[in-house]
């Protein structure tokens, strides 16, 4: 089973089943994930930023892709918690508000110069 890590001050780690979304996943370790939406992917509160295993989670799909644009949250590692679904070992960073800036420190590590 898959391990996924949610860095934040009251974030938890844990196995999951494959194919579980993110939220469920944070469901079923007792972190609190926010989602306005019910996680319908009509808002972005469950936003994640992928910090390790990216390639462990399911591809985006356009409807997500779409969302994501519309509130500039473009960069590959933005995903959204009811969207992405755990296929291996994964950290993400959940912002503790839903527009907190990207953590710079971790989008520099990725190559990227955000300024």
């Amino acid at each position: 089973m898959p391990r996924v890590t949610f860095l934040h001050p009251e974030g938890k780690s844990g196995e999951v089943d494959v194919n579980t979304t993110l939220l469920d996943a944070a469901k079923a370790l007792g972190f609190s994930l926010n989602n306005d939406c019910g996680g319908n992917a009509s808002c972005t509160t469950c936003r994640v930023e992928v910090q390790l295993g990216h390639e462990q989670l399911s591809e985006i799909d356009f409807d997500e892709q779409d969302l994501l644009d519309r509130e500039a949250l473009s960069e590959p590692w933005h995903r959204l918690g009811c969207q992405a679904r755990v296929l291996g070992d994964v950290v993400v960073r959940v912002p503790e508000a839903k527009w907190e800036a990207p953590n710079i420190a971790a989008t520099e590590a990725r190559g990227v110069d955000i300024r």
